[in-house]
Parts: C-alpha cells; structure tokens; sequence
C-alpha cells in the first residue's frame, strides 16, 4: 500500500495553496477542524484580561476576525513553519484580536482590579479559584488543538485506508466504541480490529512526530 511520505494536512495546504478552489475549500475545512481551539484561545485571552463572561456573539465576531487574519496571512505567505509552531501563532493571532476587539469597545469591558486597597478575603479566594481555573482553561485549549491536528492528519492519510480500517479506527478512536461493537458491527475479529486501529495510529504518530509545527502535540500514551 502506498503511503505518501508528506501528506498534505490543512496547515500545509494553506501554507502552499495549489489552486484558487482548493485554497477556499481548504479554508472551509480549516474552520471546522480548528473552529473549537480558536473560540478556547479567545476565551482564554479574555479570561487573563480579568473578563470571565464574554457573550456568544463576540466570541463568533473574533472567531471571523482571527480567520480574516489568517487568511491575509497565508496568502501573503508570512508564516514560516520553521520560526513558530502553529499553535503558538495561533494564539498570538486570537490574542491580538481580542486586545484590537477590547480597544474598540473599552467602556462595555471595564472591571475592577482585585489588587486595590479594598481587596477582602472574599476576592483574595475568588482570585485564587480563577488562577486554578485560569489553568483548566490552558489544559482545555491544548487537549482541542490536539485533537484538531490528529483529526486533520488523520483526514490527510485516511484515503489511504480501505474503508473498513477507517471505520474500525472512527468508531474506537473517535467514537469511543468498544472493541465487541465494532467486531458485530462489521464482521470481523478483534484482530482485524486492533490492527486497523495501530496501522493507522502508527502512521499519525509518524505524521506527526515528523512535523516540527505539530509534534510537541501527540500525546503517545492516549494515542496507542
């Protein structure tokens, strides 16, 4: 079976578009594979900005803005895989949007400081608990963005696949079915059904731990 040896993820297309429609067909794909770690990383942005309620539709407005941002970008080739992982660009991308976000609309975002001379033990606690939370919020964004590049590796290398593979894989891996699910469903042994699910696993691993801008984010323990 031919597997090619750089397959091309949504990240590489947008980096080296091969034509106008697939460039936008691309962008559509980027949006529901990456859609999730974006809106946590606006979030998050407004979260250590001392702002812990942001309303759906700024978040969806930023969203836009962040993907306006990237599309510049990317069709003026500005983002060097080699100087920044992906990741980190992207959280620079939300963050500055939100600051541009927040300076167009200061008077509706003003909160009060917990470190003036009024501070009680109450709002020492609750500063407290929001640096816990704060933390909660930095593991949640990074498990979604995971989650993003091993779905969007896996749509790169799945065509690769007989279709059976790639359900087996689907419903353990992405499903979370269990193994005697699987074997009913389609028929097979569990055999067959451990060795699609490590054939494909093997390769995302070595997709992904071969790409700079991705590979400090394969967790190789949940992904056996």
């Amino acid at each position: 079976m031919f597997l090619p040896k750089t397959p091309q993820t949504i990240i590489s297309r947008l980096v080296n578009p091969d034509s106008a429609s697939l460039w936008n067909l691309t962008w559509h794909r980027f949006f529901d594979l990456y859609h999730a770690p974006i809106k946590i990383m606006i979030g998050n942005s407004f979260f250590k900005r001392g702002i812990y309620s942001i309303p759906g539709n700024v978040i969806d407005e930023i969203v836009s803005d962040v993907i306006i941002s990237l599309n510049k970008i990317f069709t003026n080739n500005l983002y060097d895989p080699k100087k920044s992982r992906f990741r980190s660009y992207l959280k620079t991308i939300c963050d500055r949007r939100v600051v541009d976000y927040l300076r167009r609309n200061m008077e509706a975002f003003k909160t009060d400081s917990l470190d003036d001379e009024n501070c009680n033990m109450k709002e020492m606690a609750e500063s407290i608990t929001l640096e816990s939370e704060s933390a909660k919020l930095a593991e949640e964004e990074q498990r979604a963005f995971k989650e993003s590049v091993v779905l969007d590796t896996y749509m790169s290398i799945r065509h690769n696949f007989d279709p059976r593979t790639c359900t087996a894989f689907e419903m353990i891996k992405l499903e979370d079915a269990d193994v005697d699910r699987v074997v009913e469903e389609l028929g097979v042994s569990p055999n067959v059904v451990s060795s699609a699910v490590y054939r494909i696993t093997k390769k995302l691993r070595e997709v992904i731990s071969g790409d700079p801008s991705m590979k400090e984010f394969f967790d190789e323990k949940k992904h056996r």
